[in-house]
């Protein structure tokens, strides 16, 4: 319990490290049961960006989004990403390059995400209209 009236609304968020950067990803267990679920990571290097080598399905709603780093500028992606949905095999490959979000429906396969070309860290924030995480 909080030692104040309002103090439970004010949640210091858990970023762990993963590898040479550091990740967040909170849900309604800690965010005092506001139902949803968010992943707030930087990608740096190309290749697969996140852990999902293949398509999968979500039971609720989902928005990806990538914008640039540069606090001044983030307009800037500084990044190529290739984006896939659709089912393993029968995927679309979708390209950008500029600010993105990409909103995905429950129950439709996605993934993975590919950094084709890195000029500069960008974000990766993924916000999942779930209560688990």
């Amino acid at each position: 319990m909080s030692k104040t009236r309002y103090g439970d609304c004010i949640v210091t968020l858990p970023i762990r490290k993963l590898g040479d950067t550091e990740l967040m990803h909170v849900g309604a267990d800690l965010l005092n049961g506001f139902a949803c679920s968010i992943i707030y990571a930087f990608a740096f290097t190309p290749g697969i960006t996140g852990l999902s080598t293949k398509p999968h399905v979500h039971d609720y709603d989902e928005a990806i989004f990538f914008l640039g780093s540069d606090p001044r500028n983030f307009s800037d992606l500084g990044a190529e990403v290739e984006f896939s949905i659709g089912a393993e095999g029968e995927e679309e490959k979708h390209v950008f390059d500029k600010p993105t979000a990409v909103v995905i429906p429950k129950g439709l396969p996605h993934c993975p995400i590919v950094t084709r070309r890195i000029d500069k860290p960008f974000l990766c924030m993924a916000v999942s209209l779930t209560a688990k995480r």
